[in-house]
């Protein structure tokens, strides 16, 4: 299918993540203070009444969002996204204890394993005497870090007048849910509003055959989550994931995060949108809209400003042409 949108990347807003997140053990970006976002002036928001420019950074940012998308002209819309990858679930403590090679060439493939064959002596998520990771469950770590996450929202929302995503989608796979709820029922409730996240398949980590992305139904879904909205045409069972298939490419991921940003930019009008969803998957959204590649430690929150430019369709441009 033809693109309907040009994305682009837009910086100078936020510091430079990728030369951040060489700063951090294995080269990955940690929520930063304030997000990120720069000082600078905002040309026409910055002309307003001098009590309105002394306010917080965020504050000046959010008109200034607004004002783009009042003044960009058809076709033309500007989105920012705060993109946050899950808490630390069990698939990655156990990589972590058996090392990427034997993760990749064996336990990824299994449904889990006795504590002692993966190295682990913590028996707290173990069933029937086995660690499972099949679309793996937070760890106790994980969830700390998704209540910390949810702190450092309602300071920076407080203080700086950061504002909350107008949407709120997140990948179906059980720890991209659980980290929505920690981090986002809080900030709701601080707020006054309700929390409905989106579910949508196409946040899902790259498609391989690892177990623990392979999705629970939807029933569990709808029976643990009852507040969240499940997309339209969302499955019973898990029709994606397959055991003995080629893995997704990195271009078909990339090709798949694309849809996900053009059906956003198609649907919804909100101006900040928030994405929960996995480490792969950030990656990819970074190589649709050209921004620079960095990687994202676990329960991390980074902004991502995007501009779309709609794509004439072709028989309109044969026609103005001829």
């Amino acid at each position: 299918m033809a693109p309907k949108y040009k994305f682009l990347f837009v910086p100078d807003f936020f510091i430079k993540y990728e030369e951040e997140a060489k700063k951090y053990q294995g080269g990955k970006i940690i929520t930063q203070p304030q997000l990120g976002i720069l000082t600078q002036d905002y040309g026409p928001v910055d002309e307003e009444p001098a009590t309105f420019t002394n306010r917080p950074q965020w504050a000046r940012f959010a008109e200034h969002v607004k004002n783009l998308n009042e003044t960009c002209g058809d076709g033309v819309s500007y989105k920012l996204f705060y993109l946050i990858r899950h808490g630390i679930g069990v698939h990655n403590v156990v990589m972590e204890a058996v090392g990427s090679e034997a993760w990749r060439t064996k336990f990824s493939m299994l449904d889990g394993a006795r504590p002692d064959e993966v190295n682990l002596k913590d028996t707290s998520l173990t069933h029937d005497g086995k660690l499972m990771w099949v679309d793996a469950l937070l760890v106790e770590d994980g969830i700390a870090q998704a209540k910390e996450l949810a702190e450092t929202w309602m300071k920076v929302t407080k203080i700086d007048e950061m504002p909350l995503p107008q949407s709120i989608y997140t990948s179906p796979l059980a720890r991209c849910l659980e980290t929505t709820k920690l981090v986002y029922e809080p900030v709701m409730a601080q707020q006054n509003s309700e929390l409905h996240p989106i579910v949508k398949e196409a946040l899902r980590e790259r498609l391989t055959n690892h177990t623990c992305d392979k999705r629970r139904s939807r029933s569990w879904i709808e029976k643990h989550y009852p507040n969240y909205i499940i997309e339209p045409g969302f499955t019973e069972n898990d029709n994606l994931w397959k055991a003995n298939e080629a893995p997704e490419t990195e271009a078909q991921h990339i090709e798949r995060k694309r849809s996900l940003l053009e059906d956003i930019f198609e649907h919804d009008d909100a101006q900040f949108i928030s994405l929960t969803t996995h480490s792969y998957a950030i990656s990819a959204i970074l190589a649709v809209v050209g921004a620079p590649k960095f990687r994202v430690s676990e329960s991390v929150l980074v902004p991502l400003f995007i501009k779309a430019k709609r794509i004439p369709p072709v028989d309109a441009i044969d026609i103005k042409s001829s």
